[in-house]
């Protein structure tokens, strides 16, 4: 049977809180919140339901991606664009390209919904290899306190991005225990970032 990539439903929550778990159960810096973060973000104002997707194969899930509105400040207004936090496989599953499908899946969906890019804290050596790039080579700022490289972007619409500068919005919208967990004053990231562990931003 083959892997599906769908919206999620009510009934997949708590598979998914589960799912959440497993995927964040033994990573170091992980705070353990991660499966209450994903049931608060579904009241969120930015929770967009047709893009959190589970990825499923014969009833089973098996991965997990949730995109939320958020925008970039600027003296241009608010852009409307996507924080993608969390994708999560869980270990037993990895290696398998199920991030991969989940991802693209996502690519394709948010933009017939109109969304120009989407944004994300995680590993640039993964998440490069899905187009995106750091930030900062968009022109756009930020405010988390770890190196610019690990605060990451990709236009889902050619030049969307182009000339836009700004702050993405990132703390306030979310926290990001998994991707900063030390003191800002340290300017140090987690070793889960670096890894290329999923990161609830």
């Amino acid at each position: 049977m083959p892997l599906t990539i769908r919206p999620e439903r009510e009934t997949d929550f708590h598979s998914i809180g589960e799912l959440v778990e497993e995927s964040f159960l033994n990573i170091a810096e992980s705070d353990g919140d991660e499966r209450d973060f994903v049931t608060r973000m579904r009241h969120h104002p930015g929770y967009i339901p047709g893009l959190a997707l589970v990825a499923e194969k014969a009833g089973i899930l098996s991965g997990y991606v949730m995109l939320t509105r958020t925008a970039i400040e600027g003296d241009g207004g608010g852009m409307p664009v996507l924080l993608l936090a969390p994708l999560c496989v869980p270990p037993r599953k990895q290696g398998r390209g199920i991030g991969g499908r989940l991802l693209r899946e996502a690519f394709v969906r948010a933009a017939s919904l109109g969304y120009g890019a989407i944004f994300l804290a995680g590993n640039p050596r993964y998440y490069g290899r899905f187009g995106f790039r750091p930030a900062v080579a968009f022109g756009i700022g930020h405010s988390m306190p770890v190196a610019d490289k690990y605060i990451l972007a990709r236009e889902l619409v050619a030049d969307a991005l182009a000339g836009r500068g700004g702050t993405i919005v990132l703390t306030g919208h979310t926290s990001c225990g998994t991707a900063v967990h030390s003191p800002i004053r340290r300017q140090t990231v987690s070793r889960d970032v670096q890894r290329g562990a999923s990161c609830r931003i």
